[in-house]
């Protein structure tokens, strides 16, 4: 069967005695690779009720992994750190949904917390087979740091996943995926029209540009800039959290990102706390706790159709400023200031000792 075709999911729904007819399929269209669609197979194996609890039990676990080994870098404010980081709304969106954004989130996080090579591109790998596009930057990050082995196994582990699935997936399949993406990604044509809240699920750039400017390649240039600025402060970062932040706070600006998807800001959190002492710090934290609600979406239930003041512009795109807002600080920062941080990091019994920044050697002296 076709896994993009609207009627083959609809069979395969029923089959599992869910009420789904083609036309749902046309709105809520499929849109993984063949790649992830081999690694989810194991569960369509399973009945519905069992890949289900299996499936959240695997978000949970990772989640929870994740959560300690961040808490336990805020030395003395572990409980604290743990409180916001299950506060954050995106986890609970990517919960509620099922999202598989909420398991490539924690593959990325337990990778960069492990210090075995194969290990850690195993993890990233998978993580690259079901969303490339929050896993793609931190595989950039390894190769730069000449993280050869780590780089060579997630490409391994994709190129394997992506053989299996080409050898069994049927023929006409990518004209069908090509035209879901384009329906769905490719701009705002995709979002569901009848539902108020659908264009301000999304936490990427594309929000913030003019909708008379949608599709031009105005929105490429925009994208091209913040790949372009991050790829300098990262080059001129002497910290490894500080290159994770980077990354982990343009991602979701660049190319189509839902809310759910903001959780890769929890690998920001390091480097927030390498910055507790400064004066920057209350305003990444500020900027973070945004997303302690899912704030665009109720605004874009609450005012309706009143969309024409600048307050209402405000409320229905903060999210999307405060990752903005996220972003240029730890830009600002990697590159205007020529130094490397003092490792909080290095001091945690919970440190793995992540890979010093190979790009360029640490200055002498620390301004």
């Amino acid at each position: 069967m076709n896994p993009y075709a609207p009627a083959d999911l609809a069979v395969a729904a029923q089959s599992a005695s869910l009420p789904l007819t083609p036309a749902y399929f046309v709105t809520n269209p499929s849109l993984y690779f063949p790649p992830a669609l081999v690694l989810f197979s194991p569960l369509a194996r399973l009945p519905w009720t069992v890949a289900k609890a299996l499936w959240l039990a695997c978000l949970l676990a990772l989640s929870s992994f994740s959560i300690v080994l961040l808490a336990r870098m805020a030395k003395g404010w572990e409980l604290a750190l743990a409180s916001l980081l299950l506060a954050f709304a995106p986890l609970h969106t990517g919960l509620g949904k099922g999202q598989p954004s909420v398991l490539v989130c924690g593959l990325i996080c337990l990778g960069m917390f492990t210090t075995q090579p194969y290990a850690a591109g195993l993890l990233l790998g998978l993580a690259a087979c079901i969303k490339p596009q929050l896993a793609i930057g931190f595989l950039l990050l390894a190769l730069g740091l000449r993280q050869y082995r780590k780089v060579l196994t997630a490409s391994a582990v994709g190129l394997a996943a992506t053989g299996v699935g080409l050898a069994f997936i049927v023929p006409g399949w990518f004209p069908m995926l090509a035209s879901n993406l384009r329906d769905s990604v490719g701009g705002s044509s995709g979002l569901n029209p009848s539902n108020p809240t659908s264009w301000y699920q999304l936490v990427n750039l594309h929000i913030l540009i003019p909708r008379a400017l949608d599709g031009t390649p105005v929105e490429i240039m925009v994208y091209a800039i913040v790949i372009l600025i991050t790829a300098y402060a990262v080059v001129r970062s002497t910290n490894y959290w500080m290159a994770a932040a980077l990354i982990a706070s343009a991602t979701p600006l660049v190319g189509y990102h839902r809310f759910y998807e903001a959780q890769i800001l929890w690998l920001a959190i390091p480097a927030m706390l390498l910055l507790r002492n400064s004066r920057v710090s209350l305003y990444l934290w500020a900027c973070y706790a945004v997303f302690f609600i899912p704030g665009q979406t109720l605004a874009a239930l609450w005012l309706g159709t009143r969309t024409g003041n600048p307050w209402s512009w405000l409320l229905l795109r903060h999210e999307t400023l405060a990752i903005l807002l996220l972003w240029m600080t730890f830009a600002w920062i990697a590159s205007c200031y020529r130094t490397a941080f003092r490792s909080s990091v290095s001091e945690s019994r919970s440190d793995p000792g992540p890979p010093a920044i190979a790009f360029r050697p640490p200055p002498a002296a620390v301004p």
